[in-house]
């Protein structure tokens, strides 16, 4: 069962699919924008992230790794 929460970040997720890395770094460290953009932001950049920055470990790993990296 689909929440509208869930719904909305999947809409997010699919709208930012386009958006180069630079943008969605700057939409991360952006306060002015609702909470689930930048989450969905945050997912694309550890999406986009090398293996050298994410390790292969799991996506709570990876995304600490990776704002760590990008300093968001």
């Amino acid at each position: 069962m689909w929440t509208r929460r869930m719904f909305r970040i999947g809409e997010y997720i699919q709208g930012l699919r386009a958006t180069p890395s630079e943008q969605l770094k700057a939409i991360v460290q952006e306060k002015r924008y609702p909470v689930l953009l930048r989450e969905a932001a945050l997912r694309w950049l550890v999406h986009l992230a090398p293996v050298e920055v994410t390790k292969g470990a799991p996506f709570a790993v990876r995304r600490r790794l990776v704002r760590q990296h990008h300093r968001v």
